[in-house]
């Protein structure tokens, strides 16, 4: 048994995503006029107060955030005040930008700056959308195949993400279609939601019209 534990650790830290562009939503991702369905579920964009950002970069209004960014030289994030660990959560965002594009939805992330945000996010942009990401950690995690991204994502427009953390499992729906599933053992096991600006880019504008997180009780 001892000579198999290394590669059982190794298995699980690239484990494939289902790549059938079928679509397996759950329950709990399903949308009805911009909200999911169930009960449990926490409107996070109800109050600017609620979230560390700048003004200069971001902005909350009526339930809506916005972002943008030039060819900045450091990110510039927001996020959550209040940490989370295990949830489910939807997102409806739309990032439009040339193609070289860059963003994030960020969980379970433990900032030390605007530009310093370690932990992971479920990706946006060229080479990476669908992908797990650990940021000034693990790097890529578990990636989603670039033939497959024009199949599933809608470039310049609004795309739903819906995510689930509970332990070291992470799951994710793009669009529907399963983009994510790995147990990462080596990720933080709770932190805040965020959103990227990234570095280094051409203009791009981030806008998020829906973000509610429902929390686990394990």
């Amino acid at each position: 048994m001892a000579l198999l534990l290394p590669f059982i650790i190794y298995a699980n830290a690239n484990a494939q995503a289902d790549t059938t562009l079928k679509n397996t939503l759950p329950a709990g991702g399903k949308m009805v006029n911009g909200k999911p369905a169930g009960k449990g579920w926490v409107d996070l964009l109800a109050n600017a107060d609620d979230w560390n950002f700048e003004n200069a970069f971001w902005k909350v209004t009526n339930h809506e955030f916005h972002g943008t960014i030039g060819k900045e030289k450091e990110h510039h994030y927001s996020y959550t005040k209040k940490s989370y660990t295990d949830f489910e959560l939807n997102v409806m965002i739309k990032m439009v930008g040339d193609e070289d594009a860059n963003s994030g939805v960020c969980v379970r992330i433990n900032p030390t700056s605007y530009d310093d945000a370690p932990g992971y996010q479920i990706d946006m942009g060229k080479g990476y959308w669908g992908s797990l990401w650990e940021e000034r950690r693990a790097s890529m995690v578990q990636k989603f195949p670039d033939a497959l991204i024009p199949k599933v994502v809608k470039f310049n427009d609004w795309n739903h993400y819906y995510i689930v953390a509970n332990g070291h499992h992470i799951q994710a729906w793009l669009n529907g279609v399963k983009t994510i599933d790995i147990v990462h053992n080596a990720g933080f096991d709770s932190g805040k939601i965020g959103f990227q600006l990234c570095h280094l880019h051409n203009p791009t504008v981030v806008d998020v019209k829906s973000l509610f997180i429902r929390e686990i009780k394990n």
